[in-house]
């Protein structure tokens, strides 16, 4: 039977994250010698104090539904959080459990946007959010940013894209996926008094905001007075405390805009996972534990950080901007189609990574000289990884 008929042709229309579809490319490397650097989920346990929770919520048989907003004491641990490491202020009011950081992007798209609806994404960006976004048959404005400017967000250009059109909203993650980028305090600010000038909302992807290197403060937009009320904040526990499979996130907005979120949210999982919750609020709970959990995946990621780039900046071929946050590399090679090199270098080197037109759009056409590298894999595989791609290089270039 032809089941085409019976499906959703923008679904029909919307392929698979390039992030998983790498997978299935083929490789001549024996599956267990290949070094997989496409996937941003840290390999780093989950700490043991959290893995002790979800065992004691088992045993407190927390197995039944929640409160659709998620349980008041994670709520609240949330906010005591958010206030002591961010200076963000909300009530348990203002915060919505999610069932993974995921399903709050979806959620928060669902509820703001509308058919041709714009909404503006700088683009490197992450996946998911194009496909959430074509789902409600909205409009993305892309603006580029690059490596040249470290990615950062040219203002003089978002001005004159929302001078064009309305705008419900503009995108923001930071630190940047895939670039690892910090949105410094001065485009914020700059992008607060456009959201007023031109009243749009801002959603600010902040998942990463944990996992920041070299001592750097990290500036939520929410914490700037004039950006609160105008602000969707969409967090998770997967990335800082290495809980990506317990699927727990969540979302910091005015309670009139968590009002409607909320109704999407339920409809699409109820609730979040109740053994989750337990867990992610025991992970908050114990601030010295956090506080170590935190520091100590900071560093290993730093390492490997500095690891990658000592060996990648010795290659005259590839532009790096260091990233300040995240675990992402995403380097340029000028003049070379990568989406075509990463199948090569995957084929005969055994090394996944991802090309860069799989975080960007058609309209530009440089992403396509870019790859993402994950530094998401012990040391010693970081290693070997990253001369493989530097050898992969030279040879590539004299095919």
């Amino acid at each position: 039977m032809f089941y085409d008929q019976f499906m959703n042709p923008v679904v029909l229309d919307t392929p698979i994250s390039g992030i998983r579809l790498v997978n299935s490319w083929e490789s001549k490397i024996p599956l267990k010698e290949q070094i997989h650097l496409n996937i941003g989920q840290p390999d780093l346990s989950t700490p043991a104090y959290i893995k002790e929770a979800v065992v004691d919520a088992l045993n407190k048989n927390l197995t039944r539904y929640t409160d659709l907003m998620g349980e008041e004491y994670l709520r609240k641990a949330i906010v005591a959080f958010q206030q002591a490491f961010h200076n963000l202020t909300y009530s348990p009011r203002e915060v919505l459990v999610t069932a993974g950081g995921q399903s709050a992007i979806f959620a928060v798209l669902k509820a703001i946007l509308s058919p041709n609806d714009n909404i503006i994404i700088p683009f490197p960006s992450y996946p998911p959010y194009i496909n959430a976004i074509k789902y409600n048959d909205a409009k993305i404005l892309p603006l580029e940013t690059t490596v040249n400017d470290n990615f950062n967000i040219d203002t003089g250009k978002l001005r004159s894209i929302l001078e064009k059109e309305p705008v419900k909203a503009l995108l923001l993650i930071s630190p940047g996926n895939p670039t690892g980028t910090i949105i410094p305090k001065k485009s914020l600010q700059e992008i607060i008094d456009f959201s007023v000038e031109f009243n749009f909302l801002i959603i600010s992807d902040e998942i990463y905001s944990d996992i920041i290197f070299d001592d750097l403060a990290y500036p939520s937009i929410a914490a700037f007075p004039e950006a609160w009320e105008r602000t969707i904040i969409i967090q998770s526990f997967s990335k800082m405390l290495s809980m990506c499979g317990f699927r727990i996130g969540y979302i910091l907005a005015p309670s009139p805009i968590i009002d409607q979120i909320k109704v999407i949210h339920h409809t699409m999982n109820i609730c979040a996972n109740n053994l989750a919750q337990y867990a992610a609020y025991k992970a908050l709970e114990d601030r010295n534990q956090l506080k170590r959990s935190i520091s100590e995946l900071v560093k290993t990621y730093q390492d490997r950080r500095d690891l990658c780039l000592e060996i990648l900046t010795k290659s005259d071929t590839l532009s790096i901007s260091k990233p300040r946050g995240a675990f992402y590399l995403f380097p340029k090679v000028a003049n070379l189609d990568m989406t075509i090199f990463c199948k090569w270098l995957k084929y005969n080197y055994g090394v996944t990574t991802v090309p860069g037109s799989y975080f960007s759009t058609e309209q530009i056409e440089e992403h396509n000289q870019y790859f993402r590298i994950c530094f998401t894999a012990e040391k010693e595989q970081l290693h070997l990884g990253m001369k493989k791609i530097v050898s992969a290089l030279e040879e590539y270039k004299k095919t």
